[in-house]
């Protein structure tokens, strides 16, 4: 599984590479990209937020992976009972939506 995350300006994103223990995509009737999110994206832009990743990358925890990722949208072909099957899964830098959506 190869994953990719474009919000650079999350705390759990280091070089593309998510920190997040667990990667919740929400969007439980979405038909399109357009209506999921990355619900674990939680934006760099405050000192709170700051001393949290500074914090968390601090305890050399791995990147992400597949077995990280719970997704609820339903309608997605590579969600099985909520777990993401896709070979690559990529965030875009747009309000943490997952590309990789497909109906």
């Amino acid at each position: 599984m190869n994953l990719r995350c474009q919000t650079l300006d999350c705390v759990h994103n280091d070089k593309e590479k998510c920190f997040a223990q667990v990667i919740e995509v929400i969007g439980k009737h979405a038909e399109t990209t357009a209506s999921t999110t990355c619900n674990s994206y939680v934006e760099a832009g405050n000192s709170q937020n700051y001393e949290f990743a500074n914090e968390f990358m601090a305890t050399d925890k791995s990147p992400s992976d597949a077995q990280n990722i719970k997704c609820a949208a339903e309608k997605c072909l590579f969600n099985d009972h909520q777990a993401c099957t896709a070979t690559d899964v990529a965030i875009d830098n747009v309000n943490a939506r997952c590309e990789t959506f497909r109906q």
